[in-house]
């Protein structure tokens, strides 16, 4: 193809000279309402069988287009792929500049080559007359109309159809065929990095396509079509060897330095992204940290790309304000009952960690920001809750939880630090919740998530619950001590060993001492995770909880602690979901704020959005 006819081709294929006058081939109507699904099937020149929009010709055959609603689509049920990709950079570069000079030419090359060998990929599979969705050529990129149309419904667009394939351009067979060997070796734990590290994970819209896919297949780097693999983006298969790998070493953070993570990617800095995919619309801050960090060409994509996978659609108009039309996503959710909008990680003013020296800046999950995924139970206050629109004001009856009277940190640096700072928080359990065995290990539960009905039940089978007991009233008399001991014969050790707190549990890769140095700490926004004494206002008892603050102690000191009752994530405990409010601003949360005694206080607090944070890229927090 020579350069005048590649540019032809190009404007033909990304500019429609008359929009108006496109019909769709189920309702015979146009398209001035409800957007453009343009598939297509690339055929050897000739005669065509009827029923098709237009016929481009090309070098490479032709190129039959087929134009219809997506609610006609629908409601007939017909079948098509689409691809979800990332932009070839000269291409994109052209559709950006939006005209025919420069690399048009080989821009318009690169898309035919690209879309016919992924047509002809799918024609070996046995899918000789399937319709293809692939943006390169089923969206008029210079018809802006019929463009910004397109982009409201991509969410739409992934989830009808009856296969997406991944195309993953930059992840070799080879690499492929060692992610699936059986044995443990380096070249299978190297082979996960370099799947981790493929482009693909790195951007917005790729993301959401994923999430909003029903069936998947991948495609890789030289066009070999996995039809056969059910393991979408191999995301099972890389947390599968991750965590194996994992067991073999003391602290997650050792296998990740020597992956040398910051440089590359690991599994879990990639997100949740199987969690997402499953449940395809989740809550805001859940949807906002697995897009936040990705990359997009205009952050009102972000935005096209939230809306699709959060609990309530938004309708973004090109030209947008950002920040408005953010805050105005966020504050429809919450009107949803999602409550993730008030527990969010805000912005931390002047202890802001996040940002280009935070450790999590690699990844493309904004696992400081939210880590606790999606809402396993929702609130149950049922229509105890009333929204101020106009001053974006919430009101609801919480449970009341207590005062923070006392802060202080489980943490220690000297070696083994798991245990040392465990020394720590066991004695702050002890000393403000006392040395019952039972009270002793529901403080526990709240400052470590360990379920205190599991442990109760592994002391009384193993005959060690009289004599934990006995020991708890003897470290309780001994009340200068400022942790648990290390050194005697019921030392922090063999406490941590009889509660199975250092013990890797079944099903999981870390013990719950690591996972509270590693997971845990994040979602406690560490180093401002805090074992606090909360002073009940009914029975006057003080009792130990876990808090991530978003603020130094001096103002987190008596704040007032609330909780949402029934509400449940996937990483907090049932009915511990907690914040704590200071002049009536939100400065910290609670997921282990299980109620510590029986008094059932509540009280209507009124609320408003927070100062909400993102990337330095959004101009949001300038």
């Amino acid at each position: 193809m020579d350069e005048q006819k590649a540019k032809e081709l190009l404007q033909t294929l990304w500019h429609e000279p008359a929009p108006k006058d496109l019909e769709c081939l189920l309702c015979g109507k146009s398209f001035t309402f409800g957007a453009l699904i343009r598939t297509f099937r690339i055929e050897p020149c000739g005669p065509h069988d009827p029923g098709y929009s237009i016929i481009v010709p090309t070098s490479r055959g032709d190129i039959v287009f087929f134009d219809r609603h997506m609610d006609c689509i629908r409601s007939h049920k017909t079948p098509f792929v689409a691809v979800s990709h990332v932009w070839d950079p000269i291409i994109s570069k052209v559709q950006q500049q939006q005209n025919t000079d420069g690399d048009a030419a080989e821009a318009t090359r690169r898309a035919l080559e690209i879309s016919v060998k992924i047509c002809d990929a799918l024609k070996g599979a046995g899918h000789v007359d399937v319709e293809l969705w692939l943006d390169y050529l089923s969206v008029p990129q210079w018809s802006t109309d019929l463009r910004d149309n397109i982009l409201q419904i991509m969410h739409n667009l992934y989830n009808t159809a009856d296969t997406t394939i991944l195309y993953l351009k930059d992840v070799p067979p080879a690499v492929v065929e060692c992610l699936y060997q059986d044995n443990r070796s380096e070249e299978r734990v190297r082979s996960v990095v370099s799947i981790c590290n493929s482009t693909y994970f790195k951007r917005v819209w790729t993301a959401m396509e994923f999430i909003r896919s029903g069936r998947v297949r991948m495609m890789v780097g030289d066009y070999t079509y996995l039809a056969d693999l059910d393991d979408p983006a191999f995301l099972s298969r890389l947390h599968s060897i991750w965590n194996e790998e994992a067991r073999h070493y003391k602290v997650v953070q050792f296998l990740e330095q020597k992956m040398n993570m910051g440089k590359n990617q690991v599994p879990w800095s990639l997100g949740a992204l199987s969690v997402a995919k499953r449940l395809k619309r989740f809550n805001f801050a859940f949807g906002t940290v697995l897009l936040c960090k990705r990359g997009c060409r205009d952050r009102i994509d972000f935005l096209h790309a939230l809306s699709g996978i959060v609990p309530t659609q938004s309708t973004i108009l090109p030209g947008s304000n950002f920040k408005a039309e953010y805050y105005k996503i966020a504050w429809s959710c919450l009107k949803a009952r999602d409550m993730s909008p008030l527990l969010i990680t805000p912005v931390m003013g002047a202890i802001e960690r996040r940002g280009p020296r935070h450790w999590s800046e690699f990844g493309y999950e904004d696992v400081f920001t939210w880590s606790l995924q999606d809402e396993t139970h929702p609130l149950s206050i049922g229509h105890e809750i009333h929204f101020n629109d106009n001053d974006q004001l919430v009101s609801m009856k919480l449970q009341t939880i207590g005062t923070v009277s006392v802060i202080r940190r489980a943490f220690a640096e000297e070696q083994p630090f798991l245990s040392r700072s465990f020394s720590y928080g066991a004695k702050l359990a002890l000393e403000f919740d006392g040395p019952d065995v039972k009270d002793f290990l529901l403080a526990l539960e709240r400052i470590y998530g360990s379920v205190a009905t599991t442990s109760l039940a592994d002391l009384e089978d193993k005959c060690q619950l009289n004599h934990l007991q006995e020991v708890l009233n003897g470290i309780y008399n001994r009340s200068h001590l400022p942790r648990w001991p290390i050194e005697d014969e019921n030392n922090i050790e063999w406490l941590a060993n009889i509660l199975q707190l250092s013990n890797v549990r079944t099903g999981h890769s870390q013990s719950i001492l690591a996972a509270n140095n590693a997971f845990f700490g994040t979602i406690h926004c560490s180093p401002y995770d805090y074992v606090v004494g909360i002073t009940c206002s009914g029975c006057l008892r003080t009792f130990a909880h876990k808090v991530g603050s978003f603020v130094l102690p001096t103002e987190l000191q008596y704040a007032k602690a609330y909780r949402f009752p029934g509400l449940k994530y996937r990483v907090s405990l049932e009915n511990g979901v907690g914040i704590l409010v200071k002049n009536g601003k939100i400065v910290g949360r609670m997921i282990w704020a299980t109620p510590a005694c029986q008094c059932k206080i509540t009280k209507t607090v009124t609320l408003g959005l927070p100062e909400f944070y993102l990337p330095a890229r959004f101009g949001v927090n300038t």
